[in-house]
């Protein structure tokens, strides 16, 4: 068990835990004490009506701002888990801080009420994320990165600047490789609006920077115009954040021993099953999800029946299985069925929006290369679009994807100018006159609007192709 686990425990045997009532569920409000510890939290939750008999939930800790209370960003919660149809799978709960905001004062009571909801409710803790917003936001990514071993992912709106330190001991891990934090810790979120007259957006763009010097994986949302308050006001980056983390599980906190157990038996059944016969096998796989059912899909991607893989890499469009699932779906595409491969291209479309460098790269090679099958080659040219589709907001993260698309409006194949500007076209407010079916001469110099456009959003080709994903 991780040491912030071990704190939790210790820290409290709540009354609720000890009379063995059932909890309460529904959407309600109430006080948390603890009497060993004198903790205390004020809060509001949200949890299904029907509790599953084992640690299968979700749980979505939200950290209100300056002068907010418990509803202020577990409203924003509950709306965005119930558009995407997953308040089932989740327990949603926001606290109120001692005073107006969260200071490093509130943290003991904030693992007491960790503790108590941990013991309570049937919470998969792999599957624990943190959401704050302003004061909340610096809260989540203060405590969120002292506390890694607690949450699989951390989604701060518009924080205010604080200092990423502390959490595990010892020899820190190499800033890439398999062992780096992209690959072993705690995955982050980040949203800021550049009109913000409240937080500086270069408090969020000194965050992201300093998580990638680390090595870790960060998604940087940067809305163009957006202010301090209506930035929660935007359901698409809303949305994503959901998407994102119900996607994502601990990679250091292990799977329970009978998961281990069911995992263990998993790659055997999934790669020569057919569909019928595997298809609980498959979901209990993508339910545990994470680098540790990485072989059981796999193993499901490597089976005979076309039917198998292409449900596997349905899983892994709604839950992350980690490098080793991705280099198995770029093995797919040379799969002898086209709909196995379109099946795989569309998996490595959500990978790479989640930030995998590996299907994003894929998916690069793909699209630029006129010797991909055409039909392929949109697969791919409609991936790097989903890709960076957010990042019109304003952030601009993934530069060579985006100068890729733009290149590709003046490829010698019409359908594949077709493709390359239907991802772009509704992203922009002005399309500089170009038309994929004009004359040539034209579209060249509509072209060249585009390529002028690109490099103030993203910098001159020259440097983007030379360099890496640019930085915030």
């Amino acid at each position: 068990m991780s040491p912030s686990l071990l704190l939790l425990v210790s820290l409290t045997l709540s009354s609720a835990g000890k009379d063995g009532k059932a909890p309460r569920t529904g959407d309600f409000k109430d006080d948390f004490l603890d009497p060993p510890s004198k903790a205390t939290m004020h809060y509001r939750l949200r949890a299904p009506e029907k509790l599953p008999a084992q640690n299968r939930l979700g749980l979505i800790v939200c950290f209100h701002g300056l002068h907010g209370n418990e509803d202020s960003i577990t409203d924003f919660a509950v709306g965005a888990v119930s558009r995407a149809g997953l308040l089932d799978q989740y327990v949603i709960m926001g606290g109120k801080s001692k005073g107006t905001g969260w200071e490093e004062i509130d943290d003991k009571d904030v693992l007491a009420w960790l503790a108590w909801i941990m013991k309570t409710y049937p919470i998969d803790p792999r599957r624990v994320h943190a959401i704050g917003m302003s004061n909340g936001g610096g809260m989540v990514k203060r405590f969120g990165f002292r506390h890694q071993d607690l949450f699989a992912s951390v989604t701060s709106y518009c924080g205010v600047e604080v200092a990423l330190s502390g959490g595990a001991s010892g020899k820190p891990p190499p800033a890439t490789g398999p062992m780096s934090p992209a690959e072993t810790r705690t995955e982050w979120y980040i949203v800021h609006g550049n009109a913000d007259k409240t937080v500086d957006v270069g408090a969020s763009r000194r965050t992201v920077q300093q998580l990638r010097v680390k090595g870790y994986r960060c998604i940087y949302r940067e809305i163009e115009g957006a202010d301090h308050g209506g930035i929660l006001g935007n359901a698409d980056v809303a949305d994503d954040v959901i998407r994102f983390l119900h996607a994502v599980r601990h990679k250091e906190v292990a799977p329970s021993k009978e998961e281990k157990a069911d995992l263990a038996s998993m790659p055997a059944k999934l790669k020569s099953g057919k569909l019928d016969a595997v298809a609980p096998v498959l979901a209990e796989a993508e339910r545990i999800g994470g680098p540790a059912a990485a072989k059981a899909i796999v193993a499901a991607l490597g089976n005979s029946d076309a039917d198998v893989k292409k449900a596997a890499a349905k899983s892994i469009e709604a839950t992350s299985f980690g490098r080793e699932a991705v280099v198995a779906l770029v093995k797919l595409l040379k799969d002898k069925s086209d709909d196995v491969k379109a099946a795989a291209y569309r998996a490595l479309a959500s990978e790479s929006a989640r930030g995998s460098p590996e299907a994003l790269d894929t998916l690069l090679r793909a699209a630029r290369a006129k010797t991909t099958p055409p039909a392929e080659r949109a697969l791919a040219i409609e991936g790097l679009g989903k890709t960076v589709k957010l990042e019109f907001l304003g952030s601009f993260e993934d530069k060579l994807a985006i100068w890729s698309l733009v290149l590709l409006l003046e490829d010698a194949d019409q359908k594949t100018r077709e493709v390359a500007f239907a991802q772009l076209e509704k992203l922009v407010p002005d399309t500089f006159g170009y038309k994929p079916d004009q004359p040539e001469k034209d579209r060249k110099a509509a072209a060249l609007k585009w390529r002028s456009w690109t490099a103030t959003k993203c910098g001159p080709l020259e440097k983007v192709a030379g360099g890496k994903k640019g930085a915030a």
